[in-house]
């Protein structure tokens, strides 16, 4: 049988870097043939590798959560790689749930190595130290979230439920639209579950971006219930600006947008 993918197979040459850590990205890649290193360095010495080989995938951080790289991509011998751009990804779940599941059960075994490999490296440096998925970083996010608390951010901007006066802060310059996910933890930083009573919205739902003084709205891979601009359905991956008084649906969820000059400009004239 065909590979449906084939046509977006791109030729790779021995020592080819892929891309580099640091670098931004919205791709994820699938080996096709050849092998891949994914590596990391500290001060120019190597501290992890890992070799994919076909079959394998690689990427899909920056693909899914828009993330710069997390380590540097090389092509150990000749080969073909297929590039995966969001709008593919989302094709890709919606005709075939299987590819969605095999990415679960990588992340998995991915996640199972990394715990054993941190485990093994606090055992050499004589600091035995059990860490489990739940506990990474619990005590990060605590102290960051009282941070956040103390230091009230300013609103850039948020989302209006005309029907029930519920509004939606955004403070930062990417802000992920959702529902929260009690059993993964998963809690988008705008949690649209107390509104959606018919759990339209995804956990994952769509990503508000702001850059260079414009906002821009953008459907995240996987989504099942569409995504509104002014009741206009929209390309899951492509940025569409908004503006103030832009009407954004999310599933069967409809806000408006509201910038935050706009909210100065009304208590102003409230005064």
């Amino acid at each position: 049988m065909a590979n449906p993918l084939k046509e977006y197979a791109v030729p790779f040459h021995k020592g080819d870097v892929i891309f580099r850590e640091g670098d931004n990205g919205s791709e994820m890649y699938v080996i096709q043939s050849g092998k891949v290193e994914l590596l990391k360095e500290v001060n120019g010495e190597k501290v992890f590798s890992l070799i994919m080989e076909k079959g394998d995938f690689f990427g899909e951080m920056s693909l899914l959560e828009s993330l710069p790289r997390t380590a540097t991509a090389v092509m150990l011998e000749d080969g073909e790689l297929i590039i995966i751009n969001a709008t593919i990804f989302d094709q890709m779940i919606r005709h075939n749930i299987e590819i969605a599941v095999r990415m679960l059960r990588k992340f998995s075994t991915r996640l199972r190595e990394t715990m054993a490999k941190l485990e093994s490296l606090n055992a050499v440096n004589g600091k035995i130290i059990k860490t489990t998925p739940l506990e990474l970083g619990t005590e990060q996010e605590e102290t960051k979230n009282e941070k956040i608390e103390d230091e009230k951010p300013p609103v850039l901007a948020q989302l209006l439920d005309e029907e029930s006066l519920e509004f939606f802060p955004v403070h930062k310059e990417v802000t992920l639209i959702g529902r929260n996910d009690p059993v993964t933890g998963h809690n988008p930083d705008i949690d649209l579950t107390k509104i959606d009573t018919v759990r339209s919205v995804s956990r994952r739902h769509a990503r508000l971006t702001y850059k260079e003084g414009t906002f821009y709205i953008s459907e995240e891979p996987g989504t099942l219930n569409g995504t509104f601009v002014n009741n206009k359905k929209i390309q899951p991956g492509i940025q569409v600006p908004i503006k103030s008084g832009t009407i954004v649906g999310f599933g069967m969820v409809r806000l408006k947008f509201v910038e935050a000059t706009q909210l100065g400009a009304g208590k102003r004239e409230k005064k």
